[in-house]
């Protein structure tokens, strides 16, 4: 058992609503229950997020754009006396720099992509200013992400997948923490008329082909609902004036969001490659199967044809029939969402966060035996 300790926790401001957001609120505020903990960032961090007892602190400078210089130049004072550092995600490792002694565990959403495996992706995908900040970023940052991996005392990845990548990219071991879903805060209603999108409407989560799947659906009475706002909302909305079935609701509050995953028929979710995805679980808790893919984190938290669908090499086509056969067979689709919520049960907050402790119980003792 930990001794109440003052901890350090780094995470960067973040300019889109997402899991990571999510996350890391609720990481720091976990530890803030048993600990004193500092929550470093750029700028304050959203309302609808949650400290609890953490004291925030803002770095500078505070612009986004200097985030990596911010982290860099951080120094924590002797006279605070922290424990231990928790660091979230790039470039907030780049504290380890100048703060060499104290324990540290990295919790790694990824290894940045667009300077390992998605960066031929991105390229292909980015706007011209897009194309030119990934090559900067690889010319003047790629290498100090590896030496700052190199300098944590523990690593910590938010799914197996991840901890292969961490294994791939830094040549380290780490361990899962899954990135946990209160089951208590969601609630099963209806298994209404309408499949639920949650996710930024950007290439890499395929908002576009859930739209066109729309077009392949034999079931005209089911729809499919958009939460998510993102650069391929006019294409989207084109898609929409087609066809009637496509609902795009915008940004959500997380409220109106849990009351969409209680009602929903079932959830979709088809990310390249995806890092970990809190929608199978958030549907899951709800009572709810997911269509997902056979990629990524998502072989982590959806049992293919147990609690929702893993797709192979996914198309619109392939995307619809799965609609069509929960749409036309509504007992599957409850079946499935019962199963989901009683696998979800090892994302619960007790059984992720224990992880966490004896991460950072381990990274103190190896730094006292270091030293």
């Amino acid at each position: 058992m930990l001794k109440r300790l003052k901890i350090a926790f780094f995470e960067p401001s973040r300019i889109v609503w997402g899991g990571g957001q999510k996350e890391s609120a609720n990481t720091a505020a976990y530890l803030s229950e048993k600990h004193d903990v500092t929550f470093f960032t750029q700028k304050p961090p959203d309302e609808k997020l949650d400290f609890n007892k953490c004291k925030i602190e803002f770095i500078k400078p505070h612009n986004r754009f200097l985030a990596s210089v911010a982290f860099f130049m951080k120094k924590l004072r002797k006279k605070e006396k922290f424990d231990a550092m928790v660091i979230g995600s790039f470039p907030a490792p780049f504290v380890a720099f100048r703060n060499t002694s104290l324990p540290s565990v990295y919790i790694s959403h990824s290894p940045p992509r667009y300077f390992y495996k998605l960066k031929k992706y991105m390229l292909k995908n980015a706007t011209l200013k897009g194309k030119i900040m990934i090559h900067v970023k690889n010319i003047f940052f790629k290498r100090l992400d590896y030496l700052a991996a190199q300098k944590h005392t523990k690593l910590l990845g938010i799914s197996k997948e991840i901890t292969r990548r961490i294994k791939r990219d830094y040549n380290r071991e780490s361990d899962a923490f899954y990135p946990y879903v209160d089951p208590e805060k969601y609630k099963t209603e209806k298994y209404g008329d309408f499949i639920l999108s949650v996710t930024r409407l950007v290439s890499p989560k395929r908002p576009l082909m859930i739209a066109e799947a729309m077009e392949f659906v034999k079931n005209k009475n089911i729809k499919m609902v958009f939460a998510g706002e993102g650069p391929l909302k006019e294409e989207i909305e084109k898609l929409a004036k087609k066809n009637k079935n496509i609902i795009l609701k915008g940004f959500v509050s997380e409220e109106e969001l849990k009351e969409l995953y209680a009602n929903c028929l079932a959830a979709i979710y088809i990310p390249i490659n995806e890092d970990y995805g809190y929608v199978p679980v958030e549907a899951g808790v709800s009572g709810k199967a997911t269509i997902g893919v056979n990629e990524g984190g998502l072989k982590e938290t959806i049992v293919d044809g147990k609690t929702g669908f893993l797709i192979d090499n996914v198309t619109p086509e392939k995307v619809a029939e799965k609609i069509d056969i929960l749409s036309n067979n509504k007992k599957l689709a409850i079946k499935m969402g019962k199963a989901a919520k009683k696998y979800c049960v090892k994302f619960h907050p007790k059984n992720t966060f224990d992880v966490l402790d004896k991460a950072i119980e381990e990274a103190i003792k190896i730094k006292k035996f270091d030293k």
